[in-house]
């Protein structure tokens, strides 16, 4: 059952399942409430460990397609795209057609979502390189494309981060330049102080946060 309001969008679905228990089934029945904003809320993105390979290669698609920004390579011109994106790119059957073929709409255009071209990017790294470094250090994207972003990129710093040497790789001791000091209560404080005024600096409404594994 659907319905909506002037702010929200309300969902109600019952899920059904079978418990067992030895020779005996019983039907289980669940109602969910989903409650969907009909705006879409200015968002953040902070990543731990925006300067990897991950996440300077995520910072570096999104700026790509939000700057629409084509590069050569040997196999002719490259033109940025969401495809492999379940949100952007995806299409969900909705019904059939008078002439009995299936119609489709994308999956963005089901419910509000944010569109990754919109959000603020942010986020933490034991290396204090800016993510252009960061884009180069990775190898990832081609040399024309990471020619054309490094204006963007140069700029984004990564606030310094926690650095546990028994949590992260030894391969990583030698890039750990932008590590915060102090007790961990501290640098949880830190932390915490980093993501209110990234929040306040960009006037966010939401902020989002993940963690990245190159």
């Amino acid at each position: 059952m659907r319905s909506q309001t002037e702010n929200e969008i309300i969902s109600r679905y019952e899920y059904l399942t079978s418990i067992v228990d030895n020779s005996t089934i019983r039907t289980q029945r669940r109602e969910y409430l989903f409650r969907t904003c009909r705006s879409v809320p200015k968002t953040g993105l902070m990543m731990v460990g925006w300067g990897g390979n991950n996440g300077s290669t995520l910072t570096a698609s999104i700026i790509a397609n939000k700057q629409s920004i084509s590069w050569y390579t040997k196999d002719g011109v490259k033109i940025p795209n969401y495809y492999g994106s379940l949100t952007q790119s995806s299409t969900i059957k909705v019904g059939s057609l008078p002439d009995g073929t299936s119609a489709y709409i994308p999956f963005k255009n089901v419910l509000p979502m944010v569109c990754p071209n919109d959000l603020v990017i942010g986020g933490w790294d034991i290396s204090s390189c800016n993510l252009a470094i960061a884009m180069k250090r990775a190898k990832v994207l081609d040399y024309d494309l990471q020619i054309k972003l490094e204006p963007y990129l140069r700029d984004m710093i990564p606030l310094p981060s926690i650095y546990y040497p028994d949590f992260i790789a030894a391969n990583q001791s030698d890039r750990a330049d932008n590590v915060l000091a102090g007790s961990k209560q501290s640098q949880l404080s830190t932390i915490r102080k980093n993501i209110r005024d990234f929040k306040d600096l960009h006037r966010l409404e939401k902020v989002v946060f993940f963690k990245l594994y190159s």
